[in-house]
């Protein structure tokens, strides 16, 4: 069985208390989404994508509102995703804020990945959906993704006293139709069906200070949330802990599902049970992996395709060639370069 992407019970909380502050009834959103208000209670608790999904059908259907995504997240408060938003209260720049978010995003959604680059004089954010694991964000996205960019302006007020110097935004999600409302927020050219969830920035923002900043605080907040990211990951199933020990592993030998074993203090027949248990194999992670690494270095420029094909433990450049067509529909070179296209 695929791994489900879960989310922080707060983000259930910030639609709920938002769609209650528009005068709907919230009981009927906790039993069509199948939410005990119990949970609530508790800030520590993640839910499944399942529940996200129906809660924001019902949210629109209950407020009539078919932009609520852009609406919640305009209204945004960072103390709604807890600890991440007191560790971003306290930093001492936005560009550190940037950093903190996308180091700690896992602890309130991992169904994203938030990340950004610098490339002359522009600060490219991307929001990417993750893939590997089952998440309802793959078949839902608009609301979600509007919601956290927008979110992103408001806090960026909130955290700095000044509006972000937006260039462009990007949605992979189609158009609604109506766009009015993502122009006001906005404020700059809001482009739909695109590769990549991205906001485009001037970089000086980076440089801004944070109002709220406070370095004492800043080190308590990360203690704790370091603590509970370390506890997530040790709750990890077996494919996640696979999937770790062949990354640190595969430098120039591909990893065999023995030396894996040992790493994981685990027979290997056990491991292959496991496995099979979470509808995988270790073959069709270390392909899986091979894939997200090839990927993630060839989008660095300095490390050139031969280096690629060895570190993945390929035997020569054209075995890693045809695997990656495979895997991508197009050779490494084709898409290093359109990769360059779209930072351009």
């Amino acid at each position: 069985m695929m791994q489900e992407a879960t989310f922080s019970i707060a983000i259930v909380r910030d639609i709920v208390q938002y769609v209650g502050a528009q005068g709907v009834e919230v009981d009927c959103l906790y039993s069509n989404a199948n939410i005990d208000p119990i949970w609530l209670e508790d800030p520590d608790r993640q839910v499944c994508g399942e529940v996200l999904k129906y809660l924001w059908r019902e949210a629109i259907k209950q407020t009539g509102d078919r932009d609520l995504g852009l609406h919640i997240g305009e209204a945004f408060d960072l103390c709604a995703i807890g600890i991440v938003g007191y560790v971003l209260l306290n930093c001492q720049t936005y560009g550190q804020v940037l950093e903190k978010l996308s180091g700690y995003t896992r602890l309130f959604s991992q169904g994203v990945a938030i990340h950004h680059q610098v490339s002359d004089g522009w600060v490219y954010c991307e929001c990417e959906i993750i893939g590997n694991v089952k998440n309802y964000l793959l078949d839902e996205p608009r609301h979600p993704i509007e919601s956290t960019f927008a979110a992103l302006i408001t806090a960026t007020q909130q955290l700095t006293g000044k509006p972000l110097l937006i260039d462009s935004v990007w949605f992979q999600h189609p158009s609604p139709g109506d766009d009015s409302e993502h122009q006001r927020i906005f404020q700059t050219a809001v482009k739909f069906s695109q590769p990549i969830n991205r906001i485009v920035f001037d970089a000086t923002c980076l440089d801004w200070a944070v109002r709220s900043a406070n370095i004492n605080l800043l080190s308590v907040f990360e203690l704790h949330a370091a603590g509970m990211l370390s506890a997530q990951n040790q709750a990890q199933d077996y494919t996640q802990k696979v999937i770790k020990a062949i990354t640190h592993s595969l430098q120039g030998e591909i990893p065999l599902i023995d030396a894996i074993a040992r790493n994981l203090m685990i027979s290997v027949r056990q491991l292959q049970r496991e496995l099979q248990a979470e509808n995988t194999s270790y073959q069709k992670l270390l392909d899986q992996t091979r894939q997200q690494l090839a990927l993630e270095h060839l989008n660095n420029p300095e490390t050139s395709i031969h280096d690629v094909a060895f570190l993945l433990g390929f035997s020569e450049p054209s075995a890693f060639y045809r695997a990656f067509k495979r895997w991508m529909g197009q050779t490494p070179r084709s898409y290093r370069q359109n990769k360059g296209k779209l930072l351009s």
